[in-house]
């Protein structure tokens, strides 16, 4: 057999690599973040909230001790004040005038014909000078559609709820932010994004069409689960990941429970127990480990429950009831 390898596509980056400007720039962020936490301006949640979002950084980006050796010319607030910075009496959005409207809305259509013509990241560059003169919604939104042909849905799910945040009565971004969200298989936000869309714009051929689809597609996802629970680790339970993370409410105690540090030495005790300890000479039987895995995972969830009863009562009912199946609002007697 050969061992020649298959030629590499030099024009894309590879997967995982962070290079060292990347790695400065994360550096030069979380610099700023404990500055601003050792500045005593910030609440106790917010202290929270920005350990766990250094600790993530730095997992995501590689970070270690020594890459904090690198020292920034300037902080990077400094940096970016100086590039985008307001004076004290601007608002946050100025209010464009006449001119810049129209120079907007010419960069919007130069836009447009970019994305006719796939050339995308010029056409983005085009939304973004548009934005820049004037924060129109129709802007935001052609730029998602620029995104989703990229397939970055991340980035035209937001762009669609920043357009929702200027203008909620925008349909075609509720309908965007559907497609977006199909192309990732998060069929039941998706089916919630075209109903808003048609209850704005309710006779849209196109959002009725889709609403259809998302819904089918969501129902095979729920039968596939429930006929292989062994695929699902929520065992057929209809369950969304999503839901969970966009509920401030988990993100909050899930936040709180990373920073503790009694969950934190029980998650460390919990995985050396299960992995069988760093040396694997004093790990027990496997039925031991899983025990000990298990009696963790057990005081976790009684520690979720005294901290927020009411919280995992509700994700509780959101998971279904003892048959599995969630609570229908409309069956006789419910409200």
């Amino acid at each position: 057999m050969s061992g020649e390898q298959p030629p590499q596509d030099e024009s894309k980056p590879s997967v995982g690599v962070v290079t060292n400007d990347e790695k400065n720039l994360v550096v030069s962020f979380i610099q700023f973040l404990r500055h601003k936490v050792s500045s005593g301006q910030c609440t106790d949640d917010q202290i929270e909230g920005l350990e766990v979002a250094v600790q993530c950084l730095e997992t995501a980006f590689n970070v270690s001790d020594l890459s904090y050796a690198f020292q920034p010319s300037k902080p990077l607030l400094d940096i970016f004040v100086a590039a985008e910075g307001l004076s004290q009496s601007q608002e946050q959005f100025p209010t464009p005038t006449v001119a810049e409207v129209e120079q907007a809305n010419k960069l919007k259509e130069e836009g447009n014909e970019l994305v006719k013509a796939m050339k995308l990241d010029e056409a983005i560059q085009k939304y973004n000078e548009a934005i820049k003169l004037n924060r129109d919604p129709i802007y935001f939104c052609n730029r998602a559609a620029a995104y989703c042909r990229m397939e970055q849905y991340d980035l035209a799910i937001q762009d669609c709820r920043t357009a929702l945040a200027l203008d909620p009565n925008y349909a075609k971004a509720y309908g965007r932010m559907g497609v977006a969200l199909s192309c990732q298989n998060r069929y039941d936000q998706a089916v919630e994004a075209y109903k808003k869309a048609l209850e704005i714009d309710p006779n849209n051929e196109s959002y009725k069409q889709n609403l259809g689809i998302a819904q089918d597609k969501f129902k095979e996802a729920e039968a596939a689960f429930a006929n292989n629970p062994q695929a699902n680790p929520m065992g057929g339970l209809p369950f969304s990941l999503g839901n969970i993370l966009n509920n401030p409410q988990m993100m909050q105690m899930a936040s709180q429970m990373m920073t503790d540090p009694n969950i934190q030495n029980m998650m460390s005790e919990m995985m050396n127990r299960f992995m069988g300890g760093a040396g694997g000479a004093q790990a027990g039987p496997g039925g031991q480990n899983l025990e000990s895995f298990l009696r963790a995972g057990e005081s976790m969830a009684q520690r979720m429950s005294e901290a927020n009863p009411d919280l995992v009562e509700q994700l509780r009912r959101s998971f279904g009831g003892a048959n599995g199946n969630p609570r229908d609002p409309n069956a006789p007697g419910g409200n």
